[in-house]
């Protein structure tokens, strides 16, 4: 699993075991995981080159509330890793960032 220790701002992430689970995966397959740093540093610090950079948008209909990116967009990895997305939540009034899903769109369907 990837270590999201070190990052600044008051706000706390947190992973679902799922994730935890799918980004072991991800690394067994040799995805970039350790591009997901500096894109939850990026949502932290409210970055909008990053934000952009990584196509930070919400989720509608039955994933109304999350909100999904596409880590690999950030460490130029053309279009090897682009269907690769990562599913979180924001919670402001506890600043939390919880990290829920990761692998390919079809997470979603799930």
């Amino acid at each position: 699993m990837i270590s999201m220790s070190g990052l600044t701002g008051l706000m706390q992430i947190k992973t679902t075991r799922l994730f935890n689970r799918q980004v072991k995966k991800l690394a067994k397959k040799h995805f970039p995981v350790k591009v997901l740093k500096p894109c939850v540093r990026g949502i932290v610090d409210h970055d909008e080159v990053v934000l952009r950079r990584i196509k930070d948008h919400a989720l509608q209909g039955r994933w109304k509330g999350y909100r999904e990116f596409h880590p690999s967009r950030y460490g130029n990895y053309g279009h090897s890793y682009d269907g690769w997305v990562v599913v979180y939540r924001l919670d402001l009034d506890e600043l939390v960032l919880l990290l829920v899903a990761t692998g390919s769109h079809e997470i979603l369907d799930k």
